[in-house]
């Protein structure tokens, strides 16, 4: 997936939010597969409703954080692209 051309894509989130550790918050596939995600990819990742575009939700980051739209752009673009490879998200 070419993260240039995901801004209209629309995705949504797979698994579970169980807790928090030290490193992250744990998100649970299932009983055999959990992942330790940053503040940052955890927050992309509840963002992603299958309802918001991926633009979307670059705008929303923007607007709650104060951060410049242009500067968020390929780090959420890259995080959503580890995420699907995690089988985190998948497209809506």
């Amino acid at each position: 997936m070419q993260s240039e051309n995901i801004g209209e894509e629309k995705f949504v989130r797979n698994g579970t939010a169980v807790g928090k550790s030290e490193e992250g918050y744990i998100v649970s596939l299932d009983e055999e597969h959990a992942y330790s995600l940053n503040p940052a990819a955890f927050y992309v990742w509840l963002l992603c409703d299958g309802e918001l575009t991926v633009n979307e939700i670059i705008d929303k980051i923007a607007k709650s954080t104060g951060l410049v739209r242009s500067e968020l752009e390929e780090p959420v673009k890259l995080i959503i692209n580890e995420l699907v490879k995690a089988s985190l998200l998948k497209k809506a």
